[in-house]
């Protein structure tokens, strides 16, 4: 039997699931949003949020380093790395303060967490995270699933031996990293390198294509390269890396690019 029924059930809480299921309620709709794991999904936990909190305190300690092209005396950035990610925290914790279920709820948005899966065209079933909870059906007329993506590991022989980061994983890191690889230049990659060079990490940023961020224009991507390697990330485009392991001294990668093989680490 159908626990009840509504006129909009969103899948998924993230940046579009709550924005659809608050215009949904504010038509007078009666909306219920499903989320199995935290709402707010990457934007608020490892992504917008978490990422721009990290990218305005690298930026200080960019702009403390390079004061003097302001007429102004060179400043010492003294990075407290566990500080700065415990202030990103705290920032990812004030924006959810905002998604909780007592505050969607006070917008009319029912809040069923667990998973769920189609029955058929107008039922789902409900699979609460607390096994000891019976699972239930619910039925809608209309649908939206929106149960957003997750970081892509790439095929790389040896990279599940290694205690790799993704762009979930990383907001863990409370000890900055001596030295730091990132593998892809798309905007996510392309970020968490300026960051952490500009925070203190040697960071060398793999590309197998002959530019960075495939997406944008050639002008800007030329624009930012030159940026980058100009604060000092290593730029290695059109390379590919073919196994990683871990050495006593680190992760270690063999690197192929068009005219040169080698180890980094």
């Amino acid at each position: 039997m159908a626990k009840s029924s509504y006129d909009l059930v969103v899948i998924g809480a993230g940046s579009a699931g709550l924005t659809a299921a608050e215009f949904s309620a504010q038509l007078g709709q009666r909306v219920a949003l499903i989320e199995k794991a935290r709402i707010g999904g990457d934007c608020t936990w490892s992504g917008c949020v978490p990422s721009k909190a990290l990218l305005k305190a690298a930026k200080f300690a960019h702009q403390m380093r390079t004061s003097q092209q302001y007429g102004l005396g060179m400043g010492e950035a003294r990075v407290d790395f566990s500080a700065v990610m415990e202030r990103v925290s705290g920032v990812v914790d004030q924006v959810y303060q905002g998604e909780t279920p007592e505050v969607l709820q006070g917008k009319g948005i029912e809040v069923i967490e667990g998973s769920a899966r189609f029955l058929d065209s107008k039922t789902l079933a409900i699979e609460p995270p607390n096994p000891s909870e019976a699972s239930f059906n619910l039925t809608a007329r209309r649908f939206i699933i929106a149960t957003g993506a997750k970081p892509f590991v790439p095929p790389i022989p040896g990279l599940e031996e290694v205690d790799y980061l993704t762009y979930e994983t990383v907001w863990a890191l409370r000890e900055l990293p001596a030295r730091l690889i990132v593998v892809g230049a798309g905007p996510i990659g392309c970020e968490l390198a300026q960051a952490f060079c500009r925070l203190g990490s040697s960071v060398i940023l793999i590309e197998g294509a002959d530019r960075i961020l495939l997406q944008d224009e050639p002008e800007v991507a030329e624009l930012l390269s030159r940026q980058l390697t100009q604060e000092g990330v290593d730029l290695r485009l059109g390379s590919a890396v073919q196994r990683a392991w871990q050495g006593d001294d680190g992760i270690h990668v063999d690197l192929r690019a068009a005219r040169w093989w080698g180890t980094l680490y």
